[in-house]
Formats: C-alpha cells, sequence, structure tokens
C-alpha cells in the first residue's frame, strides 16, 4: 500500500475537496435515491409458489430499520396464509439473538452482516444450530451540516475507512480532512446510533473508531435524532441510511472511489460506480433438533427470497438482491433452486 506524508496526504485531501465541488454534479444528478429497481437480475428471483398452508405462530425481531419492511412481509405472507398468526417486535439487531432461544419459530433481524464467529458462538452456548442469510442492502450515507463546505470525502479501500491516514497521524480535526477556516480548528463530532443498533458497528468501522481513541462521540437513540443532531452541529459527521438523509438542514456526502470518480449516494448509478457504503440486511433462522426448519419459518423465507419479497424491499426504499446473491442465499439454507 502506499504510504503517504502528511502534507502529501492533506494536500490530496484539499484536491479532492476542489474537484468534488467541481465534479460531484456530474454524478449526483437529481435528488432522487437509488433507484432500488434498477438493480439487476430482480426479475430473475423466483417466483413465491407455496407447498401447502401454513399455521400457527411466527415471530420477526430485531433491527428497527427492517421493522417496516417485516410488516409488509407478513401484510402479503398472511395474505397466502391467513391462518399464520405473525408478530413483528423490533428492537434492535442486537437485541435477535437473546431471542432466538425462546422458539424455533422467531426469526432474528439484523441490520448488518452475520459473522461466522457469532454463529459458531451461539451454536456452541446454546447447542443449536443459527443460519444466517442476506436478503438485500441499505444505502448508507454520511452526513454533515448544510453549512459544512465539504463535499466528497477520499475512500480508503484497505481501511474501509475516508478517515484513515497511512502512517500518519490520527485525524482528529476538520482540517485534516481539507476544510479551512474556524471550521477547520474544530474537532470532528460524531454522531452515532446507540449500540443495541446494528448501524452503529458500521458506523465505528466507517470511522475507524478503532484507531482513533482520541475522537469525539455522541450518542443518540435513533436515526431521525442523529440527523436532527448534526443538522444543529456545524462540526458533526454520522452515518444514517440514505434514505434518511433527505432534509435541508443536513448534507449527504460523496465519496471518491479509487482516485478517479466521484459517487454520491443520490446517483442512480451509484453501485454499478463502485460506492462503497452498503450495509448488508441478515435474517437468522434456527434449526429445529432434527436439524430443519419449522414449516412457517422455510415458507417465510423462501417468500423473502423470492420476487415478491425482493420487490417489498424495493417499496421500502431498500436495495434487493441478484441472481447471484439469492442463488447463495438458497445454498446456505441448503436449497438448489436457482443455477
Amino acid at each position: 500500500m502506499l504510504s503517504l506524508n502528511v502534507s502529501t496526504r492533506q494536500s490530496l485531501l484539499k484536491q479532492c475537496f476542489k474537484m468534488s465541488c467541481m465534479l460531484c454534479t456530474l454524478l449526483i444528478g437529481t435528488d432522487s435515491l437509488i433507484r432500488a429497481q434498477d438493480r439487476a437480475g430482480l426479475s430473475d428471483a423466483p417466483a413465491y409458489a407455496p407447498e401447502k398452508p401454513i399455521a400457527g405462530q411466527i415471530e420477526l425481531v430485531g433491527s428497527t430499520l427492517m421493522q417496516p419492511l417485516a410488516t409488509l412481509w407478513m401484510e402479503d405472507f398472511t395474505k397466502i396464509h391467513p391462518e399464520l398468526v405473525s408478530k413483528v417486535d423490533c428492537q434492535g439487531s442486537e437485541e435477535s439473538f437473546k431471542k432466538l432461544t425462546d422458539s424455533p419459530n422467531v426469526i432474528g433481524l439484523l441490520s448488518r452482516e452475520v459473522t461466522a464467529d457469532e454463529l459458531a458462538r451461539w451454536n456452541k452456548e446454546h447447542n443449536k444450530k443459527l443460519i444466517a442469510i442476506e436478503v438485500g442492502y441499505d444505502i448508507l450515507s454520511m452526513i454533515v451540516h448544510k453549512d459544512n463546505p465539504i463535499r466528497a470525502l477520499a475512500w480508503n479501500s484497505h481501511a474501509k475507512s475516508p478517515m484513515s491516514l497511512s502512517n500518519d497521524k490520527p485525524i482528529e480535526k476538520w482540517s485534516d480532512l481539507g476544510v479551512d477556516g474556524t471550521l477547520g480548528e474544530k474537532p470532528i463530532t460524531h454522531i452515532l446510533i446507540v449500540s443495541s443498533h446494528g448501524l452503529r458497528s458500521v458506523a465505528e468501522g466507517v470511522f475507524n473508531l478503532k484507531d482513533r481513541n482520541s475522537a469525539v462521540i455522541v450518542q443518540k437513540d435513533n436515526q431521525p435524532d442523529i440527523v436532527d443532531a448534526v443538522g444543529a452541529t456545524p462540526e458533526a459527521i454520522a452515518v444514517v441510511s440514505a434514505n434518511r438523509a433527505l432534509t435541508d438542514s443536513v448534507r449527504s456526502l460523496a465519496i471518491a472511489v479509487d482516485g478517479q470518480k466521484i459517487v454520491s449516494p443520490r446517483s442512480p448509478q451509484a453501485i454499478d460506480l463502485g460506492y462503497p457504503l452498503l450495509r448488508k440486511l441478515s435474517v437468522v433462522v434456527s434449526q429445529t433438533e432434527d436439524g430443519k426448519l419449522t414449516p412457517a419459518v422455510e415458507e417465510l423465507t423462501k417468500f423473502i427470497l423470492s420476487q415478491a419479497g425482493q420487490e417489498t424491499l424495493i417499496k421500502d426504499g431498500l436495495v434487493p438482491l441478484d441472481r447471484s446473491d439469492i442463488a447463495t442465499q438458497q445454498e446456505k439454507l441448503g436449497w438448489q433452486q436457482l443455477k
């Protein structure tokens, strides 16, 4: 990896800042969010074809971001299976694992990737097997106060963060990111969601907080409060879902990718252009003692990965899986439907 000294790095940051002011309009286009329906391969998702009627109870728990999505899923799914009683109770991604021990008919929703280590640890502690699949993506936005002059940040692909200076002093003030004047001398204030939400760990990674021990952090309970706090704090920055960042009090930052192109989260071509701030949306299911999913969980999982289930993500402003993504998730579940 190329190592740059402080002055060279800051010079490049200032060039990126100036270029962003001139070039963002080329890639931002209109203020419309990413057109999730443009995601290639949606029409190749399998149609949902129930094998038999499902009755009983099922509960979806976890991510507050995914609660509207889960509600839409269940509204459509129970029209097909009217004898099924459903409950959606979302108190945060990190709460979902606690409830997965209650019943094999509980499904966990997490607005982040679930690691293999997490699954292995849970399986060992509870002597049950969990399976985590990805069901879609959430486009994220770094937001700043509307009067902050910065328009874009350079992405460090190695650190997966715009907040990393290779072999240099850590980023602490706005001047370290190329901002001049009074704001440049102020420390960067990071507005983070509380730790019970999946967005917390994502934001900590984006801001490279593990290597920035002196970073200023303020916690908020939910994304609307985060947006309000950034809108009221000139030196603040935060990561939120792109569809939350639509108020006039904040601005979404573009990202300079590969040192060649500046991509906005609002661009219809953001994914194809390599916009890096996508977080995976996960569903976690538990197997019964005989190594199977309950009929209700299996059918709902099929529905979520079907064309009808994936189109529901679009309705909720999220990004569906493509054909290869769906095939990968089916393989995790032991299905071989898509090739």
